[in-house]
């Protein structure tokens, strides 16, 4: 395909992550106390969010992006476009898109992880919150086959209007650009885990083509219970030494496909559930004329109804920051080659083991024909789920 031109809009945000290694030293187990001076370490500073993260990583593998999102006009947003400036990648535009908000903080997340405690995050949504279906510049989606749209959860303007959201997504769509859509956890006690994402998807997903949620996102959206079950069975779980535990593991993998048909009903042409180190399962609809419009007469039937699982690549791990939106970078630069779904997947899971190998979301992903390269030498992980009892195979 010629026309390898994408849109990443959304979610954009700083990621604040304070050295707090020095804390194993202190005598009090607690970390904050009122009035008490504590000596940390440097903090690094990071993009996030998917506009950054899948933005970044689509180019370096070769796509030419625009990214669409909101920042003030603060010290963070300087610093946000600062960061991008420094990818120094000509077929990244950070510019164009990108709105100016007068008045508006930036959005930014401090990470805390003290030692030995589970990391909390502290989120500011700024200007994302302000970001509305209006801020999506149709004149800009001349010649742009994909749209690629991250974190609505996290976006007020987005998750409060659905119906305003979808009509906007039409529009970009009859240009002739696909729609890909993912979304993160909502927070159970803000205003977005109390929408009814059941509803939001039955007005929204009949114009996306491609979704790629997390099971646990998925699971937390659509079936509630089955979701509460599933935390429940993997906090009574011991974990063998050096075993991290994968909700994926403790439900049925009929359920994960059940939550896949699920999703094909609400319209999209390709659902992909994300299912952390256990890969991901792809499920596509009988007819995905759209994703398949440019593809080979060879090529395009072999989207039709499938049930695919890709295994993670055993590689070494530093970090798993962005390792979703850089999967699903990868999946969606597969696609817009024209790729088999099997190569897609395994390309997907190639990108998101070179974004593990890092501690950061996108220093580790290298251009296309390298990614090809390492996953040559790399071994598949071994899969505990079973595709072939649904149908389903590896890819």
């Amino acid at each position: 395909m010629n026309n390898l031109k994408a849109v990443v809009a959304g979610h954009i945000c700083l990621d604040l992550i304070p050295d707090l290694s020095s804390l194993k030293n202190t005598e009090d187990d607690r970390f904050i106390i009122p009035g008490r001076l504590l000596r940390i370490g440097p903090a690094s500073v990071a993009l996030g969010g998917a506009v950054a993260n899948t933005g970044i990583a689509l180019a370096r593998l070769g796509t030419e992006v625009t990214l669409m999102g909101k920042i003030g006009d603060d010290l963070l947003g300087e610093t946000i476009l600062s960061a991008l400036h420094a990818q120094g990648m000509s077929r990244l535009d950070y510019q164009t898109g990108m709105i100016h908000a007068p008045g508006e903080t930036s959005s930014y997340t401090v990470v805390l992880s003290p030692p030995n405690t589970d990391r909390c995050f502290l989120h500011c949504s700024g200007a994302n919150d302000t970001f509305s279906p209006a801020d999506l510049d149709t004149t800009q989606f001349e010649g742009v086959k994909l749209l690629h749209f991250g974190y609505p959860t996290l976006m007020r303007e987005i998750y409060s209007a659905p119906k305003a959201f979808s009509e906007k997504l039409a529009e970009i769509r009859a240009k002739g650009t696909l729609i890909s859509l993912d979304v993160t956890m909502p927070d159970p006690n803000g205003p977005e885990g109390k929408v009814d994402w059941r509803r939001w998807f039955e007005l929204v997903l009949p114009n996306v083509d491609i979704f790629l949620p997390s099971l646990e996102e998925t699971l937390f959206m659509l079936n509630r219970p089955l979701f509460e079950e599933m935390m429940r069975r993997l906090h009574r779980a011991v974990p063998a030494p050096g075993e991290s535990l994968n909700p994926a593991n403790f439900i049925e993998f009929r359920e994960i496909d059940e939550l896949a048909d699920d999703l094909l009903s609400f319209g999209v042409e390709v659902a992909g559930i994300k299912l952390g180190d256990q890969g991901i399962y792809l499920r596509t609809s009988a007819s995905p004329s759209r994703v398949t419009e440019h593809m080979t007469q060879n090529v395009a039937p072999q989207w039709q109804e499938r049930k695919l699982l890709a295994a993670c690549y055993e590689v070494p791990v530093a970090g798993t920051t962005g390792s979703g939106d850089c999967t699903i970078a990868g999946f969606l630069t597969a696609l817009l080659r024209g790729w088999t779904p099997k190569e897609a997947l395994r390309f997907a899971a190639a990108v998101g083991a070179c974004n593990v190998q890092k501690a950061d979301a996108t220093s580790g992903i290298p251009a296309l024909e390298e990614v090809l390269e390492r996953a040559k030498m790399w071994e598949f992980k071994e899969n505990r789920l079973r595709p072939e009892e649904v149908g389903g195979e590896l890819a």
